[in-house]
């Protein structure tokens, strides 16, 4: 589709993770031989996050050629109590998100790699609701400053994050905590749960101005994949 239909549609370079080398190699190639904006990562690959040092071939990888990288959640290591009632969906995957994004938070990447763009599904799962106790973590626990010397509030707002799950409140507080310049809209189609038409109407219908519901439908996109290029 890519290919037929460039103005139309773009897509993300999915990635061998289980070897991080190939991983980044692919990377490379997708980026300069097949014009693709970016790639796709996930919270685990085989237990293992994205944090630990074995992945970094990848990450320095997306930052030499300055492309993002959209992390999507997988199925939880441990699913335990989430077995039942589609939890690993509608719970578990928000809570992997967040547990990523804390590791990455943590272990002093963005410090490592300041220009690493990484991009969380989910509305970033519950980080903006939970980044002050993130941040009371690090001044109150040792194990929480040994790699982090940043602000985390501030190393938390260099994420960027797509706008499921479609509620206007939830929206809101991501807005009033990082900006509408770091989202993007998210339709999470074609899964049973996803909502491509409410996923725009509730973005139009918010109260915000019209300059950040732009920024939300679109313009973010297009600055951060570059695809006015």
């Amino acid at each position: 589709l890519n290919g037929r239909y460039p103005t139309r549609f773009t897509a993300l370079a999915a990635l061998p993770l289980q070897d991080p080398v190939a991983a980044a190699a692919e990377l490379e190639r997708a980026v300069t031989q097949l014009s693709l904006p970016g790639g796709m990562i996930f919270t685990n690959i085989n237990g293992q996050t994205m944090d630990e040092v074995r992945f970094l071939p990848v990450l320095e990888k997306a930052v030499e050629l300055d492309v993002p990288l959209f992390m999507h959640p997988t199925i939880p290591t441990h699913i335990g109590s989430l077995g039942a009632y589609r939890l690993v969906a509608l719970i578990g995957f928000t809570q992997e998100t967040t547990i990523a994004a804390s590791r990455m938070l943590f272990s002093g990447l963005f410090e490592r790699l300041p220009q690493l763009k990484i991009v969380l599904s989910h509305l970033g799962g519950h980080i903006p609701y939970i980044a002050e106790r993130l941040a009371l973590g690090h001044r109150i626990y040792p194990e929480c400053r040994t790699e982090l010397s940043q602000s985390p509030l501030e190393t938390l707002k260099r994420f960027y994050m797509d706008t499921i799950p479609y509620a206007p409140q939830a929206t809101q507080y991501a807005i009033e905590f990082s900006g509408a310049d770091k989202l993007l809209l998210g339709s999470d189609y074609p899964h049973q749960i996803g909502d491509l038409p409410g996923a725009v109407t509730t973005i139009q219908k918010m109260a915000i101005s019209e300059a950040d519901k732009a920024k939300i439908l679109g313009e973010n996109a297009v600055r951060l994949l570059r695809l006015n290029q």
